[in-house]
């Protein structure tokens, strides 16, 4: 009797099994390929551009001329003068060494800008200028009756057209003037302009060769800081002092932190 084996599949249905796997690998293969061309396409496009950029950049690097200039940061008569500064550049060759000269004859003319920048436009045609006005949080005069101000980086320097809206309180330096004041004397103007209503002082004076800190209210009484350390805190503690003070005391009076490290403080009462 001739057996017949059902489950052993006939040459036919390989073969088609055969060109249903390779039908099945190209259409799976096709979207890398695509992909893998678009790709290259787009690194060549991008190769091209940079290259063109660069030769387009480097033909007017030696030749670029500002066809227009704009001021930003600053308002009032610095933007104006600055404007007029930028203008003067217009038309006329403009390399980045100019830029760099520029920017450094800003800077030392107007000591009251800080983060001053001079930019070229290569695209634009555009010369930018920008900068930032520097914010006083205390003046001086000096033995020649020259004012300086004092910025919170603790920065001295000239202010010929102060902001009139801006009030800034008043400071008598002694001995030699540094070129920049410590942190802690900044800190102790700060404090004093947060305690306001319970420390309003006339003004302050702070002695450089001896770094110590008076401070001078508008009644007469004094407050020696001593050291011109831990100036924040004992600004405080001058305030609490001074509440109690008013109440109990007619005439001016002096506090003295000499020994504040110590945890002291001294009241004494002034001549009236």
């Amino acid at each position: 009797m001739k057996k017949y084996d059902y489950y052993r599949p006939s040459a036919a249905t390989l073969g088609r099994k055969k060109k249903i796997r390779k039908k099945f690998s190209l259409s799976f293969l096709k979207p890398f390929f695509f992909f893998l061309v678009f790709a290259v396409l787009c690194l060549a496009a991008y190769v091209g551009a940079s290259k063109a950029y660069a030769a387009f950049s480097a033909s007017r690097l030696g030749s670029w001329k500002p066809s227009s200039a704009s001021v930003s940061g600053v308002e009032g008569v610095l933007a104006k003068e600055l404007q007029a500064a930028a203008k003067q550049r217009i038309d006329t060759v403009f390399s980045a060494q100019d830029a760099a000269d520029l920017r450094a004859v800003l800077a030392q003319k107007y000591p009251q800008l800080r983060r001053v920048s001079v930019r070229r436009g290569l695209l634009s045609g555009k010369l930018k200028i920008s900068a930032q006005r520097r914010s006083p949080v205390a003046k001086f005069v000096l033995p020649d009756q020259s004012v300086r101000y004092i910025d919170q980086d603790s920065t001295i320097y000239v202010d010929p057209n102060p902001d009139p809206l801006h009030p800034v309180p008043f400071v008598e330096l002694e001995g030699r003037i540094p070129a920049q004041l410590g942190e802690e004397f900044v800190d102790l103007v700060q404090s004093a302009l947060r305690l306001k209503d319970q420390l309003d002082f006339a003004f302050l004076r702070f002695n450089v060769d001896k770094d110590t800190v008076r401070m001078h209210l508008p009644d007469g009484c004094i407050i020696n800081f001593g050291p011109a350390r831990q100036l924040r805190q004992k600004a405080r503690r001058a305030a609490q002092i001074e509440a109690v003070a008013k109440k109990h005391f007619t005439h001016p009076h002096e506090l003295d932190f000499t020994y504040f490290d110590d945890g002291k403080v001294f009241l004494r009462q002034m001549a009236h």
